[in-house]
């Protein structure tokens, strides 16, 4: 039995003649254009001669890459099967379907034997899951960027036995302070740091493999959050660190990590390409908002939300209730932070723009309470 590292939270594992794949993504922009790869994968470097099954521990893109999944299946002659976890939209299975692929959505919390080589389990949290894959003897857990409760971590524990592989998130990922404040950065960047370490303590794996975290971050907003990633030297426990094309092994090789430690280090260090918000024009942004009041389906709305703009010289105002959208110079209505014309417009353009806008960091939060509301306002409106 082996297992590859190939890319971020991308990682196969391969018995006999079968491999299983997690999360592809080898190339490209996501979450509004602001997450690179620290470096693409060739997609023709791979041997995927005996890809069977991908398997997608949910929606974001960084784990969900539809570029990727259509580079696979143009280059894999053989049948692959998709698992996803099991929800009521069928968005995503009827595009994978679109694609050509076999899908099967996986229920929670149960291990189930996808083939003579693998039993697969998935355990849902939020929007995220964790997999566990038992291969021979081996039991592999991926919880990738999954937050578990207790009572979680001690359900996988009760299916699925000691775990002897650990693949778990290092780094930041997303919104934790503005920019300016360097406390709450730091305790962003502590908190990775424990959280691995604290959930590699409660599974108490032979091995712990810190990864998805392998990005920068690229817009010019949210560059000053590379400045926070977690070193691989500052997490306290031991673990196994691979680099691209690694093979995980079962004995302790601290000379390789330590070697991959300091490539790391060298990769993040390097300068990277970092680009400027696209600006999107106030007719297209109107279009959007007035899609998205079209499906609005909940009369709870948030107050009508003021919303500063980088680069446009006025205010977006947002009125949920009446349906409205106007770009004004003053309002009276609480003015909640300050984002780009391009999050705003894709903030109601896609299902899941909420999320996203809040993974990219590319703005300034003036009122949390007020925030969270618009966001979670709008992420309700997508129902997964």
């Amino acid at each position: 039995m082996n297992i590859k590292f190939i890319n971020h939270a991308c990682f196969s594992i391969t018995d006999n003649d079968e491999m299983i794949l997690f999360d592809p993504w080898f190339t490209g922009a996501v979450f509004n254009e602001s997450w690179r790869l620290l470096k693409d994968t060739n997609i023709e470097d791979l041997d995927l001669s005996k890809l069977s099954t991908i398997l997608i521990t949910h929606e974001h893109p960084d784990h969900l890459h539809w570029t990727t999944l259509r580079q696979i299946k143009e280059k894999c002659e053989n049948k692959i099967r998709i698992v996803f976890p099991k929800r009521s939209n069928k968005n995503v299975v009827d595009n994978l379907v679109k694609l050509g692929f076999i899908v099967a959505e996986m229920p929670p919390n149960k291990l189930f034997k996808m083939s003579p080589n693998f039993s697969v389990a998935n355990f849902p949290s939020g929007h995220d899951s964790a997999y566990v894959v038992k291969a021979g003897a081996k039991t592999i857990l991926n919880q990738n960027d999954c937050k578990l409760s207790i009572e979680q971590c001690n359900l996988i524990k009760q299916v699925c036995g000691e775990i002897d592989a650990y693949f778990m998130q290092f780094s930041l990922a997303g919104y934790y302070a503005n920019r300016d404040d360097n406390d709450g950065l730091q305790r962003a960047k502590v908190e990775h740091v424990n959280m691995l370490t604290n959930y590699s303590q409660i599974f108490n794996p032979k091995i712990t493999v810190p990864f998805a975290s392998f990005i920068y971050f690229s817009r010019e907003r949210n560059r000053f959050l590379n400045d926070w990633i977690v070193d691989l030297g500052e997490i306290p426990i031991e673990t196994q660190v691979l680099y691209y094309g690694d093979e995980l092994v079962w004995n302790r090789d601290t000379n390789r990590t330590d070697l991959n430690k300091s490539l790391w280090k060298s990769l993040f260090s390097e300068s990277k390409l970092v680009e400027e918000s696209r600006v999107i024009n106030k007719e297209e942004i109107v279009d959007s908002a007035n899609k998205f009041f079209k499906q609005i389906v909940s009369q709870h709305t948030p107050p009508a939300t003021a919303f500063d703009l980088f680069d446009l010289d006025c205010k977006i105002l947002i009125n949920y209730k009446d349906k409205q959208v106007k770009f004004v110079k003053n309002t009276d209505a609480p003015t909640v932070g300050k984002v780009t014309s391009f999050d705003i417009n894709n903030f109601f353009k896609f299902p899941w723009g909420a999320d996203t806008l809040n993974i990219t960091s590319c703005f300034d939060i003036y009122d949390k309470p007020l925030w969270k509301a618009n966001l979670i306002f709008r992420d309700s409106q997508y129902r997964r």
